[in-house]
């Protein structure tokens, strides 16, 4: 078989992410010749809350996802808990959007990737940038793996968008630096009864099933619809992202065990959160913050 991955490109964009695939888009858009490559196959899980902020529904509103969000989740702002008080805190007034909204990574990485290939620029899956060679302080040519062994791509411009753990980055001299603060998070879907809540839950008294409170938070984002099953192939309506994360550096590691804690937490907010239902599609990440 002949890969197809072309020779050169005006813009390359390494990882079709949100990043990735947004900045492929307006490339693309604005005249460019565009190629996006990932190492995935679309659509595919991301380990996140899936949650969207007001800043994050102004740049899909402008790459034309308004009827996208009009059919999602209208998300008001935080409902924060802990140490006896709940308060609800709206999102702040300004040139965002007064509302965010929550759509999973596995739908809304996939529309957004079909949405830059509608503009113009080539996707290539199943592909992954290894290598570099540089033109003096310029990346000129882009060494790509795929089913076909490597390739060679000449570029113009080169967007690093792969992720917290970039292969490219890394190439690049990127560098995670373990000294600052670094995230681990794990997630789950459950069915709920408050799948169309307005608020997203944030739990900052996070505690261990012995009661000891832990240096991390638990979060639980409505999807919408009326509750129903959390089978990988079904949709998500009625479902909640339910989650918890902690902060840690090197030299003061979080020691928690999240997959415990996740069930332990789902349990927890049980009852305010009507959850009907066992976490399932349980994945964990760690999040580097400062450089991957």
């Amino acid at each position: 078989m002949t890969s197809q991955i072309p020779e050169s490109a005006d813009v390359l964009v390494v990882g079709a992410g949100p990043g990735g695939s947004a900045a492929a888009a307006h490339a693309a858009a604005a005249g460019h010749d565009v190629v996006l490559l990932d190492a995935a196959t679309f659509p595919r899980d991301k380990t996140c809350g899936d949650g969207l902020t007001p800043r994050a529904t102004a740049e899909l509103v402008s790459l034309g996802f308004a009827d996208r969000l009009a059919a999602s989740p209208r998300i008001d702002g935080l409902e924060l808990h802990g140490w006896g008080a709940t308060q609800r805190v709206p999102w702040p007034a300004g040139r965002f959007p007064a509302y965010g909204s929550a759509i999973t990574r596995m739908e809304l990485d996939d529309e957004l990737r079909a949405l830059a290939v509608a503009r113009g620029a080539r996707m290539f899956q199943g592909a992954k940038a290894v290598d570099v060679e540089m033109a003096g302080e310029r990346i000129s040519t882009v060494t790509v793996d795929d089913a076909d062994g490597p390739h060679t791509i000449r570029v113009r411009e080169v967007i690093v968008a792969d992720g917290v753990r970039s292969t490219l980055g890394k190439k690049l001299g990127r560098e995670w630096h373990r000294d600052t603060a670094f995230g681990v998070a794990a997630r789950a879907y459950v069915p709920s009864t408050r799948a169309d809540d307005n608020w997203m839950g944030s739990h900052l008294e996070l505690r261990a099933p012995d009661g000891e409170l832990l240096p991390g938070y638990g979060w639980l984002f409505p999807l919408g619809g009326a509750a129903g099953d959390t089978d990988q192939n079904s949709t998500v309506s009625g479902l909640l992202n339910v989650g918890v994360g902690a902060l840690a550096t090197s030299k003061r590691p979080a020691h928690m065990a999240l997959r415990p804690i996740l069930d332990h937490y789902a349990r927890m907010v049980g009852d305010e959160w009507q959850i009907t239902g066992k976490p399932a599609r349980l994945t964990s990440a760690l999040l580097p913050m400062g450089g991957a």
